[in-house]
């Protein structure tokens, strides 16, 4: 019995990892309506950290959505949240561009530098001098 629960599960959380690497191949292939409907779907059932990256950033760049910085910030807030380094340096950027929390986004923006050079474009794009 409990060999067939524990298959079950896995049979299911295979079948749920699948709607992340599904909305990936969406995105890269430039259906970012469907990509969307996929990312959402990976938080749902997965919490994918990934999930809300790319949320954010459609949100942020308008792909396949009105771009909307304000309503990026909550997913990309999420992926920093849950580890996603690279989402700090998105997060700045959709403070910058809402004009919020400027200094929170030089924070975000040198930390991420360290490890993005993501962080350091956004940075030169505001004009923002970041430590060494």
């Amino acid at each position: 019995m409990n060999k067939l629960i524990l298959s079950l599960f896995l049979l299911l959380s295979f079948a749920w990892a699948d709607s992340f690497r599904d909305a990936m191949m969406e995105y890269k292939n430039g259906n970012f309506v469907h990509a969307k409907e996929l990312f959402e779907l990976s938080i749902k059932k997965e919490n994918s950290v990934q999930g809300y990256f790319y949320l954010g950033k459609m949100y942020l760049y308008g792909e396949g959505v009105e771009a909307n910085p304000a309503l990026a910030i909550p997913y990309l807030e999420q992926a920093v949240m849950k580890g996603n380094i690279k989402a700090k340096c998105y997060l700045a950027e959709a403070y910058l561009k809402n004009k919020v929390k400027h200094d929170e986004a030089v924070s975000l923006l040198n930390q991420g530098a360290k490890d993005s050079v993501t962080c350091k474009d956004i940075a030169s794009t505001y004009n923002i001098l970041l430590n060494s």
